[in-house]
Order: C-alpha cells, then sequence, then structure tokens
C-alpha cells in the first residue's frame, strides 16, 4: 500500500478526487503520495522510488462528455469538447505550479525538468483517451491517463512505465517545498540552522519526515456532530525518543489548523514557561501577526477560573519545610522523609483524591515504597493539617490551585470559558490527572485534544494510563522511533549514563523502553564529538568555568547566537550563573528561558533550570549542578525505595540533560565520584560507538 499524506482527503474533495485518492492508495509502498493542502495546487505529487516524480490533477470529465470530442461533427458545437480541451484547464494548473516554483527556487522548467505530468480521468475510460489524443493537433508534454476500468496491478505498471529520470536534489527539494510548505521545518525550530548541518540531504533534512508529516495533517477537519463524552475517542497522542520531533509535529499540526481555521480557537498548554515561550517563539517565526493561538501554563490558565484568589502561592521546598515541622505531631511518620511526605502528598493531589477513604483504597503500584493502612492514615492526617494551615494563612500551592481548578470544572464547567475547538498540550506526561478534567471541559463539542509526551517522566512513570486520567487514546496514538536532535556520540553517551545511574531490580517496568539503541544509533547520519568533561574545585569555579566557554563559543562561533543553553540543577546557584553570565557578556545576550518575550530573541545563550529544561534544545548545552543530584542520594535518612525512587529520577534528568544538545555536550563536575560515573558513560558510549 503506497504511503498517502494525510492519509485521507478532505471533506471538500471531489468524488473524482476521492476516487483518484483511492486508486493511488493501492499502489505499492514504493509509492509516497502527497495530496495538495493549499488551494491553486495540483492535486497530487507522487514520487516512486523516491526520485521519480508525477504531478496529477485530476479531471471530473464524465464519458459522456469526452466522447463528443470524437462525435463533433454530430452534435451541436456548444455541446462538445475539442480535442484541444480536453485536460486544457488541469494542464493550466500544473504549468502554474511549475512557474511559481521556478521563480521561487530558480529550478529548470520543461524540457529540462524530469517529472512527468498527468492529467487523469477516473471517469473516462482509456480507450476514449487514446483516440482523442489522436486527433490532438500537437503533441504535448502532459500525458492523460484513465483509470475508470484499470486493475490495480495495471495502474501500477503504466505508472512506472511513464516514470521520467530520477530528480536530482535541488529539484526535488524545490518541488517538495512548493507543494508541501508546511512541511517545510523553519529555521527558528532548529538547535542547529540547516545550512550548519553535516551530512544530511537538503530534500531530507529540510522537512518534516514521513511519519511527522503524516501525523501532523491527520485529522485536520472538525467534526460538529461528535460530542465530547466519555469514551469517545476525539484525543491523539504522539510519543516518542527524545529529539524525535514530538513538539515539532504539534507545532505544525498548530501552524496547519489555525491556517485552515481561521475563525476557530486554539489552545496550547505547557506545564512550565520555558516550553511555553519556546513553542510560541517558533510559532510566530513561522505565521508572523498570527494571533489566533492562546498560549499559557497550566497554571497560569487555572488561575484566571480560581476566586477568590490566594494570599500567595507557595513553593515546594517551602511545602516540604512546613510538612517537616508538622509531621512531630502526627505518630507514625517517624520514618518518612520530609521530601517523601512531599511527594506522596502531591502524589494523592495530581490523582484528584477527596477522601481518607478514597486513599486506603488506592492501588499504588508503580510507587516505590508500600504503605499500610495506618500509615497512609497517618499520612492523610499530615494532608489535613497541612490544608488547614494553608486556609490559615488564606495561602496556596500549585497542587491545591489544579485541585480547586479540577473542583470547577466538576461542579460549574460553565465558568471555563471561553471554550476552544482545538488543544493542544506538550510534554503532557508532566500533566496530572486532576488537571485534564479542566482540559477536556473546556474543549467544544467536536473538539480535538492533541498530545505530545515522553511515557518515561511525569506520571507515566507511575504506571499510570492516560485511560486512568481520562484521556482515550487507544487506536489514537503514534510513536515517532528516529531521534534527529542529537548527534549519535551524544546520544550514545546519555544512553550510557542513563543505564549506568538507572538501579535494576529485576523489573525496570519498561523505563528505559524509549531509549536509542543501537540500530537507531546506527540511523543517525552524524557521529560527532564526544561530551567534554571539565573539573571544577567549587561551585563557584563551576559557573566561572561555564562561563569562559560561553565566551569561547560567541569568539569561535558567533552564528550559533540564541542556540547555546546552560542548565543548573540547583535554583540559587543558578541566579548566580545568571548573574556572572550578564557581567561578562553584553547587555540583551543573556535570557532566562521562563522570560522569553515574543518578539525580541537577539540573546546569545538562554539559562535554565534542569528541571524546567524538558522541551529545550540547543546546538551547544552546558550542564552544571549535577554534583547535588549525586550528594542528594548520600543522605542517612533515605531507605531503600526511597533511594531506588530518587536515583531512578536522577538517571531520568541526566537523560534529559545531555539530549537537550545537538550538536556539543559539555558536563561540568565536583567531585570523584560524579567524574567517575561520566567517564564510565563515555568509556560504555564508546564501545557502542565502536560496534556500529
Amino acid at each position: 500500500m503506497a504511503i498517502l499524506i494525510p492519509s485521507k482527503p478532505s471533506g471538500s474533495a471531489s468524488p473524482s478526487v476521492v476516487r483518484m485518492f483511492q486508486a493511488l492508495r493501492r499502489l505499492p509502498d514504493t509509492f509516497t503520495v502527497w495530496f495538495a493542502m493549499g488551494a491553486g495546487l495540483p492535486h497530487f505529487f507522487v514520487l516512486w522510488r523516491e526520485r521519480h516524480g508525477f504531478l496529477i490533477q485530476v479531471a471530473a470529465t464524465t464519458q459522456q462528455l469526452a466522447e463528443t470530442a470524437l462525435q463533433r461533427s454530430f452534435l451541436d458545437e456548444s455541446e462538445v469538447l475539442s480535442p484541444e480541451q480536453l485536460g486544457a484547464s488541469e494542464r493550466e494548473v500544473m504549468e502554474r505550479f511549475l512557474e511559481s516554483a521556478r521563480q521561487s527556487e530558480g529550478i529548470e522548467v520543461a524540457p529540462g525538468l524530469p517529472l512527468r505530468r498527468l492529467v487523469v480521468f477516473p471517469n473516462v475510460e482509456q480507450s476514449t483517451i487514446d483516440q482523442i489524443e489522436l486527433l490532438r493537433s500537437s503533441e504535448e508534454e502532459t500525458s492523460f491517463l484513465g483509470i475508470k476500468q484499470m486493475g490495480e496491478g495495471d495502474f501500477t505498471r503504466r505508472l512506472e512505465a511513464l516514470a521520467t529520470a530520477p530528480l536530482d536534489s535541488p529539484q526535488l527539494f524545490a518541488l517538495r517545498k512548493e507543494f508541501t510548505p508546511e512541511a517545510v521545518i523553519h529555521d527558528s525550530c532548529r538547535p542547529v540552522p540547516l545550512a550548519l548541518r553535516h551530512g544530511e540531504t537538503p530534500e531530507i533534512a529540510g522537512f518534516l519526515d514521513i511519519d511527522q508529516e503524516s501525523l501532523a495533517k491527520l485529522d485536520m477537519e472538525l467534526s460538529p456532530e461528535a460530542q465530547l463524552v466519555a469514551g469517545e475517542r476525539n484525543a491523539r497522542l504522539v510519543t516518542g525518543l527524545a529529539g524525535s520531533g514530538k513538539s515539532l509535529v504539534l507545532l505544525h499540526r498548530a501552524v496547519q489548523l489555525a491556517r485552515l481555521h481561521p475563525g476557530s480557537r486554539l489552545l496550547v498548554l505547557t506545564h512550565n514557561r520555558p516550553i511555553n515561550g519556546e513553542l510560541r517563539r517558533r510559532f510566530e517565526a513561522m505565521m508572523p501577526g498570527n494571533r489566533s493561538i492562546e498560549w499559557q501554563t497550566f497554571f497560569s490558565w487555572a488561575i484566571r477560573h480560581i476566586t477568590p484568589p490566594a494570599n500567595k502561592i507557595i513553593s515546594s521546598p517551602q511545602t516540604e519545610r512546613m510538612l517537616e515541622q508538622m509531621k512531630g505531631s502526627i505518630s507514625g511518620l517517624d520514618r518518612f522523609t520530609p521530601a517523601f511526605l512531599t511527594e506522596e502528598i502531591n502524589y494523592l493531589r495530581d490523582l484528584g483524591v477527596r477522601s481518607e477513604a478514597e486513599y486506603l483504597a488506592l492501588d499504588r503500584s508503580g510507587r516505590s515504597a508500600g504503605l499500610t493502612g495506618d500509615k497512609r492514615s497517618a499520612i492523610w492526617r499530615l494532608l489535613e493539617s497541612y490544608r488547614a494551615e494553608l486556609a490559615l494563612r488564606r495561602d496556596s500551592d500549585w497542587h491545591e490551585c489544579a485541585l480547586d481548578f479540577q473542583q470547577v470544572a466538576i461542579e460549574r464547567p460553565e465558568r471555563i470559558r471561553p471554550h476552544y475547538d482545538f488543544v493542544f498540550i506538550d510534554e503532557a506526561q508532566f500533566f496530572a490527572k486532576a488537571w485534564f478534567t479542566p482540559v477536556l471541559a473546556a474543549l467544544n463539542p467536536g473538539g480535538q485534544l492533541f498530545l505530545s509526551a515522553d511515557p518515561t517522566q511525569g506520571f507515566l512513570k507511575r504506571r499510570q494510563s492516560w485511560l486512568a486520567a481520562g484521556i482515550d487514546v487507544r487506536g489514537r496514538s503514534t510513536r515517532l522511533t528516529k531521534p534527529y536532535r542529537s548527534t549519535r556520540r551524544i546520544l550514545a553517551f546519555a544512553t550510557a549514563l542513563y543505564q549506568l545511574h538507572q538501579p535494576h531490580d529485576g523489573d525496570d517496568s519498561g523505563s528505559g523502553t524509549d531509549l536509542a539503541d543501537r540500530a537507531l544509533l546506527d540511523a543517525i547520519d552524524e557521529t560527532g564529538t564526544w561530551p567534554e568533561i571539565i573539573r571544577a574545585a567549587s561551585p563557584a569555579q563551576e559557573i566561572h568555568r561555564a562561563v569562559e566557554q560561553v565566551v569561547r563559543i560567541r569568539q569561535e562561533r558567533p552564528d550559533l547566537g540564541g542556540r547555546v543553553v546552560l542548565l543548573h540543577t540547583d535554583y540559587r546557584s543558578f541566579e548566580d550563573l545568571k548573574r556572572v553570565l550578564e557581567a561578562k557578556l553584553s547587555a540583551g545576550t543573556v535570557r532566562d528561558a521562563k522570560d522569553l518575550t515574543p518578539g525580541d530573541y537577539r540573546h546569545f545563550c538562554t539559562v535554565s533550570t534542569l528541571n524546567a529544561a524538558t522541551g529545550l534544545e540547543a546546538a551547544v548545552v552546558l550542564v552544571l549542578g549535577l554534583d547535588s543530584l549525586i550528594e542528594q542520594e548520600g543522605d542517612p535518612r533515605l531507605d531503600q525505595d526511597a533511594l531506588y525512587e530518587m536515583r531512578t529520577d536522577h538517571a531520568k534528568m541526566f537523560y534529559v540533560a545531555c539530549t537537550r544538545a545537538a550538536r556539543r555536550l559539555i558536563l561540568f563536575t565536583r567531585s570523584d565520584a560524579l567524574e567517575s560515573l561520566l567517564k564510565q558513560a563515555l568509556k560504555d558510549a564508546a564501545s557502542v560507538d565502536s560496534a556500529v
């Protein structure tokens, strides 16, 4: 079966075009078919064996009308079609397309362009077309083809016989760019500009790949008759490896829907500001001046609907300190660390657990520590005490905000305004179960929800399912498998580091299933250089050495401006890093990832905490503060279960940090333990790389 993009014609397609679509679908998988998404284009662009091109325009001409060209002497001239008129308007569409491609891309148009132009008549027999062509006064470069009585194999053989010489790379790039401009990857969406990439030809690297483009163009039409009810499948999910293009697909889909449905409402939600700002920056580069999409983090969206507002929203460290002070007054909590209690209480609230009885009956599969009924009761009393203290202060925290928003969606869904036709969620694995209630309440009947997620992170790592979160994506989930962002050596190192630090107890629960294996590494075109490890004596020296590296990069590669990212694990040290960078570089060249202001991106480098880095990417990434993660694992208060879960989380953080880098990765260490771990990962990765 041929690859068709999109996989089905739009509802506005004529019966003749639909019939042609069905005929093309029956071609073998050596054919790839693109159906035009824009006005004024030929109906189809087809590639056979990736290089032999066909441009196809479908004629709605009926058998009866075509036969009039053979019976002109017996009929009124106003009722007949002359042989020269057959397919004339269809030829004009293709000629205008080629002229536009020539003007915009400079490709050689006929007779030098090896591209077969076809006018196809789904409703006319080939014998009739052959007779008409004998009567034509001049030979045309366009071929006519009737498929009314043509068998599947006959159609395939006919196309293969009509194929011209293969298109060269510039020609193929130009034709694809003219026919599928919506699939062109904008430079703002690349960690490395196309002009600076190596090992990839433009006709491949310049566009979404087949899987990405197919997914980006699925279900482009709204279905007003559909109702958003429990169990209805109007959500779609894309998952995949780091750098496989999940966010890219989401962005291209949003751009295309904004173009196709200019009067619709679109909402893009993320779990943090850096990702939201980066997506918005890319969208505005692709669609300058377009204001059809609303950009929100989940909590900025939630705060608008919660009344009365809290005096202040306290942070997670503040929550942890409050729980540490309170736990002494509740028996049975002595052996639990404040970090564990905070995480458990947040887990309950993310699930939307509303009562002690519900908590006692809760299946905690995927949680590191088992809890007896009396321990759960003690934790629930701690949560109630914590909530009472918040109420006394008239404060709140983000988890309580999410529950308040969920309650609004359950009790007063009409208050969630405006409603949206399309909602997109990037890094959706960080959206807790309680968050999806208002998301679904905000969708119009027949609206679409599109999710991009990494299944090794967020709530999914606890073995919770999308269905348990109220989202049915059965049969509507796609996994992207090819990584594009990082070089082979960076990805091999990231995988080795994860595997070294991930604890193993015989049940890894599939947490590493989305890491790159040898076959995928072998498919990466660019080998690249190995990550660099720089030793520092102190946190302050670590920062100064990182800044020295950035200054050197700026001197040597000014063309990488905006494509350098520094990540730090500790927020307080992160502020110091920002301050020293700003002192060394000129004003306006350092940007906090949380404060990306649309329309002004003249900075040379971006700084972010590691926790907020998921979804970010850059040509060069510097990672600081990893020693603090190793130090946390040495806390004597941690029991075996808590240590297991912490090491698992840290392994994922290592992987996320490394896979933000496209071409160069620099890691800083202050301890023998971390340096030994990093060097062993390099050694293991080198072994894999040599095997590849």
